[in-house]
């Protein structure tokens, strides 16, 4: 009878040569896949705009204008145009825009409360008829809303449990009060089509379409994770260029040059901090084509 032979087996530098070569391979895709992963971020986070958009077309059909995006409230109180952007899609509780709204920090309360805190019973026939009056320019599920107290911990607002903000997709940041990742709030500039400058050199420049300062003291709190680091999209440039500056370099219409114009002047700017969370930085996602 035939004896039976040896299996074969690897050696250990066949061993080690096949890890190796699994190394490489992880190596060469992981940064494809760490590149796909964004870019469909991305994608998810302009189809965000896209729906606000959408929602701002109803609200300017509805008010003949966009919603304000200034630095402050008629009673001069902190109240920046990320806040008013969240307002005008879903109102400060997130169950739709109330039409008496004034875009004040403290929701109009007085005769009438517009978005009481915390809900009433939802039978209170006050609160049904402050309801049906409601109206929703983002559908449900494209609400991402956040308050400002879930992003800091102190910030000189006056009620910050009841400041709403409009989150992007990324989830850079972490809710302070659930402990889950939640995204940065999205910037919002209404364009001043009476003027005619995007002036990059002079940000203070009067005839500027877009106003930096409109959330400038809200960029002013800090990075949520570290607030003694402020956005590059609210500090001077490390040339010398002026606070403000990087708002204008980075929605300019190189297209329009020599005249210094800002993408979308007729219109609005949405900004989201990107990957990174941070505002004024290359992965920032706009609403406008690159």
């Amino acid at each position: 009878m035939k004896s039976k032979g040896k299996k074969a087996a690897f050696t250990i530098i066949e061993l080690l040569t096949v890890m190796s070569i699994i190394v490489i391979l992880i190596g060469i895709l992981l940064p494809s896949l760490n590149a796909i992963k964004r870019y469909a971020r991305v994608v998810t986070q302009k189809n965000l705009f896209r729906n606000i958009e959408s929602g701002m077309q109803a609200f300017e059909f509805d008010y003949k204008e966009y919603p304000p995006s200034g630095a402050t409230d008629a009673t001069g109180a902190e109240y920046c145009g990320a806040m008013k952007l969240a307002e005008a899609m879903a109102g400060q509780d997130g169950l739709g825009f109330h039409p008496d709204s004034k875009f004040t920090a403290d929701d109009g309360s007085g005769p009438t409360e517009l978005y009481p805190r915390p809900a009433p019973n939802p039978i209170t026939p006050a609160y049904e008829e402050n309801l049906r009056s409601r109206k929703e320019y983002l559908e449900p599920k494209d609400v991402q809303l956040c308050t400002l107290a879930d992003l800091y911990t102190s910030t000189g607002w006056a009620n910050p449990n009841d400041v709403a903000l409009l989150c992007d997709v990324f989830k850079a940041a972490t809710n302070l009060n659930s402990k889950k990742k939640m995204g940065m709030p999205i910037l919002y500039y209404k364009a001043d089509s009476s003027k005619l400058l995007n002036d990059v050199s002079n940000p203070d420049n009067d005839e500027n379409i877009y106003n930096y300062l409109d959330n400038q003291e809200f960029l002013k709190l800090g990075l949520p994770w570290d607030t003694a680091t402020k956005p590059p999209l609210c500090e001077p440039g490390l040339g010398g260029e002026p606070e403000g500056y990087k708002l204008y370099e980075m929605i300019l219409d190189k297209s329009a040059l020599p005249i210094q114009r800002p993408k979308n002047k007729d219109s609005y700017i949405l900004i989201s901090a990107g990957w990174d969370g941070i505002y004024g930085t290359r992965d920032d996602v706009f609403n406008f084509a690159d």
